[in-house]
């Protein structure tokens, strides 16, 4: 009963869809943008739903995290082998549409003094070093590279201590990155101290979710819930009330601070759900064009096409819009990556001797 690969891709889908969400909506400030049908007290009641959706990187986080985890017990002597192929993929995915969306449509668009100004801001960008320059949502590359290259050191700690330590140590962490994160509690003039504070920062806030995700996997958390979920005659009407009263909480409680909180308990209700077949096949669809929905959806509604975003003017319209523009996209990505992919994959397997 524990989440199965497809669970997990679901739930990475739905997260991707609430990164759009939370990114095209969560702004009060909507004339001349777009039109709301629903209005709370001067408030489009879609930066609600929007707002819940900040807990989209906690999602993914706790996914990562289980599914590593999952992949350290089966096989921890190959574990470093396959993380090793995982990043060259995510790379090589990165620099097709880094490609594509800096460097060419730079070019098509007369930005090349933006996106190709600074040869250092685009070297350290291509690297997935310091990425927000060209794209906001970028940030979580070089978070989720550190989060891959640490996870063999943080799963021996999650099977060797306790679950309450870990989880203990992952909240004071993730307070203190939170405070430096949104406050500033340190600041250097010295660029590289700098930008490691603020990766620190970054790595900090994320890890909380991450741990709570290798927790789950070490303990068999979800099977035990699932057990008891399943005693309950009403449990789909429960698990529907739980989303609602967190989206109203959330839109009392307007700060990100409790994203990772959210976002835990929405995959465990979300998982509990018992849904339609085809609902299940469209969040895994959605699934295999995440990377790509993740990576170029700021490029189309805040740096090329932003007009051509909002041009449906009502929220479901734009949403469902983008939603299309990013997975026309991803289908041209996908045609330049895959082959590459599977040369990479080839080509790694050999040099690190492994087994298909």
């Amino acid at each position: 009963m524990e989440l199965t690969k497809k669970q997990i891709a679901m739930t990475k889908g739905i997260a991707i869809l609430f990164m759009l969400l939370l990114h095209l909506f969560c702004n009060k400030a909507y004339e001349g943008l777009f039109q709301p049908w629903i209005l709370i007290k001067g408030v489009p009641l879609i930066y609600y739903f929007a707002l819940f959706g900040d807990c989209c990187v906690a999602i993914y986080c706790f996914c990562s995290g289980y599914g590593l985890m999952i992949g350290y017990q089966k096989n921890n002597e190959g574990y470093h082998k396959r993380n090793i192929i995982r990043l060259a993929k995510l790379y090589l995915n990165y620099w097709v549409i880094f490609v594509i969306f800096v460097i060419i449509l730079g070019f098509i668009f007369n930005k090349v003094d933006f996106m190709l100004g600074d040869p250092k801001v685009v070297l350290l960008a291509f690297l997935g070093l310091d990425t927000e320059y060209y794209n906001g949502a970028w940030w979580f590359l070089t978070t989720y590279i550190f989060l891959v290259l640490l996870s063999p050191f943080l799963n021996r700690l999650t099977l060797k201590l306790p679950s309450g330590v870990v989880i203990g140590a992952s909240v004071i962490l993730y307070v203190l990155a939170y405070l430096q994160r949104f406050k500033g509690l340190l600041f250097f003039d010295v660029e590289v101290l700098d930008w490691a504070v603020s990766q620190l920062a970054y790595l900090g806030t994320s890890l909380f979710p991450f741990m709570v995700g290798a927790v789950f996997a070490k303990n068999r958390v979800y099977s035990q819930l699932a057990k008891v979920a399943d005693r309950f005659p009403f449990k789909n009407v429960i698990c529907l009330l739980v989303i609602g009263f967190m989206i109203v909480a959330h839109g009392m409680v307007q700060t990100l601070f409790v994203a990772p909180f959210t976002g835990i308990v929405f995959i465990c209700v979300f998982n509990l759900l018992d849904k339609p077949t085809g609902m299940n096949e469209f969040f895994l669809f959605i699934a295999k064009h995440s990377t790509n929905l993740w990576l170029t959806h700021m490029f189309f509604y805040m740096v090329y096409f932003r007009k051509l975003v909002f041009m449906p003017k009502y929220p479901l319209f734009i949403y469902m819009w983008l939603v299309l523009l990013c997975l026309g996209a991803s289908y041209v990505i996908q045609a330049i990556y895959v082959p590459l992919s599977q040369w990479a994959d080839c080509y790694l397997k050999q040099k690190l001797k492994m087994k298909n």
